[in-house]
């Protein structure tokens, strides 16, 4: 889901990425924000990495024999008509099944708008789904889940530091407060 485009907008500012897929069922949803990004130049779908998909996000990725290094996923609240299944064991596997090999995928929890043991159900089926899975506190109760397929890591100290050197990445850490 590519709600009002924060995400992209902040995939778009890192100038190492080489392609963008942007998904989601709605048309109009895509339009609806150039009206937060007036400036053209800084409308994410703009960016020439940006492939846009108007399409299901789960059939995109049932039909894709493509692998990617990042996916994310920003569906709306699973109490939502229609919108349970992008939070089930079945989908994280599809998911991770689209990730190449060190591959990460991120996943919004919305648990203010959750029940204790549909927030438990949840992070139960995506580690299922994935063998290294976490869970990151964001602000307030958006979370967010984190899994990898087969990643290695720690990254070195340098690569990690350089998102502060960067001047949008560096810009937007110290507007959030990250230091």
């Amino acid at each position: 889901s590519y709600g009002v485009g924060n995400t992209a907008r902040a995939l778009v500012d890192a100038p190492t990425l080489e392609s963008i897929d942007v998904v989601d069922i709605s048309r109009d949803a895509l339009e609806m924000s150039r009206l937060l990004y007036p400036d053209a130049a800084r409308w994410p779908l703009a960016d020439p990495r940006v492939r846009v998909h108007v399409e299901d996000g789960r059939h995109f990725l049932q039909t894709t024999r493509e692998r990617f290094d990042l996916i994310t996923g920003e569906p709306p609240p699973p109490k939502l008509a229609g919108v349970a299944s992008l939070y089930s064991r079945e989908h994280f596997e599809l998911v991770r099944d689209r990730l190449a090999e060190g591959g990460i995928a991120t996943w919004w929890l919305p648990v203010h708008g959750l029940l204790e043991h549909d927030t438990k159900a949840i992070l139960r089926a995506f580690c299922l789904a994935f063998d290294d899975c976490s869970l990151w506190r964001g602000a307030g109760l958006d979370w967010m889940l984190v899994g990898t397929r087969g990643a290695t890591g720690p990254g070195t100290r340098e690569r990690f530091e350089r998102q502060w050197r960067d001047p949008a990445t560096g810009a937007e850490l110290a507007l959030l407060g990250v230091e």
